[in-house]
């Protein structure tokens, strides 16, 4: 009979242990879980505000009277042309005022002016807009330009920085100075083609190659022996 009880009270037990077991197992892999969790927080400058490359529009309005250009007017929209050959990531669109009287015929002059610089014709789009006879002829287009995040942040107290890392706002500054000086903001995106070697350069290197063993071995032997050296030369 106490046999019994025991082997009874033992078959009891055995659940209650394997529920604890589960319940400790569950424990550690949630632990787990959240140690695992962690993520990685950017401290460099340069990933708190990484510079990228976008589209912008470039625009700009030329106001005529009786459908001519004048002088600067010209001078103007050829320097925007050939700023739009150079920049264009889009078509150049030209519009001129529907209620601008002869506003369409100096959009046709703007657009020859464009192919004169080099822009093709494909890419130069002559439309109108509503607008009456004092609205500017619109040219606009896309161009490639380096951003990054606004500055300004000066949430961080930087009298109390016990971990000595850098601020929020660190580097910011740095970084919009770079991407407004490059020349080219697709240099952020991918190198550029190795440019042709100069001829007379590499002429001029490779001759000094060449002739360096020769001047070499003179030098060795004149510093040997001096006295020969000078007999040679007489």
């Amino acid at each position: 009979m106490q046999r019994n009880i025991k082997k009874h009270a033992f078959t009891r037990v055995v659940p209650v242990i394997a529920l604890l077991s589960t319940a400790l197992l569950s424990g550690c892999s949630t632990n787990t879980a959240v140690l695992e969790d962690d993520y990685y927080v950017p401290a460099a400058h340069y990933e708190n505000y990484p510079i990228r490359v976008t589209n912008v529009p470039v625009k700009r309005g030329i106001s005529v009277k009786a459908g001519r250009l004048t002088r600067e007017q010209i001078n103007a929209a050829t320097n925007f042309a050939a700023d739009a050959r150079n920049n264009a990531q889009s078509k150049v669109t030209i519009r001129w005022p529907a209620g601008g009287g002869k506003a369409g015929l100096a959009a046709q002059d703007i657009a020859e002016i464009f192919v004169e610089q080099g822009v093709p014709k494909t890419a130069i789009r002559v439309t109108s807009y509503p607008g009456n006879a004092s609205s500017p002829i619109q040219i606009s287009y896309l161009r490639k330009v380096a951003v990054t995040g606004e500055c300004g942040d000066w949430s961080d107290n930087l009298a109390n920085n016990p971990d000595n890392t850098f601020h929020v706002n660190y580097g910011c500054a740095t970084q919009h100075n770079i991407a407004a000086m490059v020349a080219n903001p697709e240099d952020f995106e991918r190198p550029r083609a190795m440019s042709p070697v100069t001829a007379a350069n590499r002429t001029a290197a490779m001759t000094l190659y060449y002739k360096a063993p020769e001047a070499a071995a003179a030098s060795s032997y004149t510093s040997a022996d001096p006295a020969a050296a000078a007999g040679a030369d007489k």
